[in-house]
């Protein structure tokens, strides 16, 4: 009798540890750093839904996000502003969370910098390119110094002011960076080839087709980790 109450109750526990490992996800908490790109700004100045929505949506569905955490993200952001922000460590005045707390508790971060930063300049010069890459390179190696984790830096991709060539280069450049500081480089330069991701041609802002298309290459990412 007593070898059966053993048994049962050893089959209890390890049907328990079964569930708990199977079912268990730890709690997430995702990042969102960047332009209009990944506040999900659209041809029209009104943000919609970004690829980082969508990201949010499918840790959401495996019980698996707690925080996502978008405030130190904005439409008019820079390689410039971000890093002094990082450097700064700036603040949010509601919540009193800085950006290097938020880099350290974060397991997901996302970047999407440089589309708004060098398509509003007049005319693209090679000053622009080095200064932004610059810039990159001490973002990341800031943003790494807090977070090691799960780090996906977007691509850029060509439009009317940016040219295929230029485009080339900087995401060469950008994807050696990610190998020096071990960050995951999501190449999305194809999204050009797929005109209903766009509401406008003269916009390089994508819509929401454009954005979940985005969300699934970092998704597939995960998927095959």
């Amino acid at each position: 009798m007593k070898k059966i109450i053993v048994l049962t109750i050893l089959f209890g526990t390890v049907l328990t540890f079964l569930i708990y490992k199977f079912t268990y996800h730890e709690p997430l908490h995702m990042l969102v750093l960047g332009d209009g790109i990944a506040t999900g700004n659209t041809a029209y100045n009104v943000d919609g839904y970004s690829f980082n929505s969508y990201l949010r949506d499918y840790f959401e569905d495996i019980n698996k996000i707690e925080e996502y955490i978008t405030e130190f993200s904005n439409n008019e952001e820079t390689s410039q502003t971000l890093k002094t922000k990082i450097t700064s460590n700036y603040t949010l005045e509601s919540t009193h969370l800085s950006i290097q707390q938020a880099l350290s508790k974060s397991k997901t971060v996302t970047i999407a910098l440089g589309m708004k930063e060098l398509n509003e300049k007049k005319k693209i010069k090679s000053k622009d390119i080095d200064i932004y890459l610059e810039n990159m390179d001490q973002i990341l190696k800031l943003i790494t110094i807090y977070n090691k984790k799960n780090i996906y830096l977007i691509s850029l991709y060509e439009t009317k002011k940016l040219s295929k060539e230029r485009v080339i280069e900087i995401n060469q450049k950008l994807n050696q960076l990610c190998e020096k500081y071990k960050v995951t480089f999501i190449d999305i330069s194809d999204i050009i080839h797929h005109e209903d991701f766009f509401f406008k041609p003269d916009s390089f802002y994508p819509n929401y087709k454009g954005h979940h298309w985005i969300s699934q290459i970092i998704i597939n990412h995960l998927n095959s980790i």
